[in-house]
């Protein structure tokens, strides 16, 4: 399903583990795997009185050069056939995100995310975040549990909108076919009278009634494309607050592939989306699957 895959990489151990999932990832596809490092020193550390010795910026480089090219080596041992580096200069996530958006070739963006506890991970602002709300193409994040091995259960939080079809789309190619399979979540939100109330229940179990029928819709058109058990779940709740508990309590799942809306100038400003949440605190890798903005959209929801 993917034609060129970027791996952006740290030289950290997270890093090393997002490259062994794309060189898995762009080999399936027969992709072409572009390996990418940015050269980035913020300016804060050149505002000391005590000047940097002459040439160190120059060995600096030169050792992270040096980096990439032992891990486009690591690439071709573990396998890549098509491969080949690209050394940038500049903040990581503005190269990373500017780099797709020149090239439409690429569809897929494969990082490591570092996990973070506390109150690292209430504030947004890393690399991985910042590229999967500004990328044109699909980004997946890398951490925890099942970095490497093919995806055997897949979490697929589906809210019914046209968007999540590239979810299921994704599902459907990256599902392994000896799999315990693809379970899609969908999550019922009541809506709040203006008054703050609850919505009566009967709204509610209406509501509760079009969601069944059409995500049973969708689950029957996945089966006709996969030979792994397609399950559907049906919650109540917070879509995030739901994925995450769902994720907690069953350790099998190794992959969730979330669709993502197209954002406005503002959009891609707010925090909150379910996608965001779920990469943030996911033990398991995460893709967010969306179609290149300059790729038609996805078909409609039937």
């Amino acid at each position: 399903m993917f034609r060129k895959v970027l791996c952006p990489i740290d030289f950290s151990a997270g890093s090393q583990q997002a490259l062994r999932t794309a060189v898995r990832l762009a080999n399936d596809a027969n992709a072409e795997l572009v390996i990418a490092h940015s050269w980035y020193v913020p300016p804060l550390a050149f505002a000391g009185e005590m000047p940097y010795a002459a040439g160190l910026i120059d060995d600096m480089v030169g050792e992270e050069q040096k980096a990439l090219a032992a891990a486009l080596h690591d690439a071709k041992e573990l396998g890549a056939t098509r491969v080949s580096s690209l050394f940038l200069s500049g903040r990581p996530a503005d190269q990373i995100c500017e780099t797709v958006a020149r090239d439409p070739a690429y569809d897929l963006v494969v990082m490591g995310t570092h996990g973070r506890t506390g109150l690292g991970r209430i504030i947004m602002g890393s690399i991985a975040e910042k590229v999967i709300r500004h990328a044109p193409c699909s980004v997946m994040a890398v951490r925890g549990r099942n970095g490497t091995n093919v995806f055997r259960h897949i979490l697929c939080p589906v809210d019914l909108s046209p968007g999540s079809r590239s979810a299921l789309d994704a599902a459907a190619s990256l599902a392994a076919r000896d799999g315990l399979g693809i379970t899609l979540l969908h999550v019922l939100e009541l809506p709040v009278a203006f008054t703050g109330e609850p919505a009566s229940p009967g709204v509610a179990a209406d509501l509760d009634r079009e969601a069944a029928r059409v995500l049973a819709e969708w689950a029957a058109s996945l089966k006709k494309r996969v030979s792994v058990p397609v399950t559907t779940r049906t919650r109540v709740g917070s879509p995030a607050a739901q994925a995450l508990t769902v994720l907690e309590a069953e350790k099998t799942f190794d992959l969730v592939i979330v669709g993502s809306h197209e954002h406005s100038a503002l959009g891609r400003l707010m925090i909150g989306s379910v996608a965001e949440k779920i990469v943030r605190h996911s033990p398991c890798p995460v893709l967010v699957a969306r179609p290149r903005q300059d790729s038609p959209s996805p078909r409609p929801a039937t």
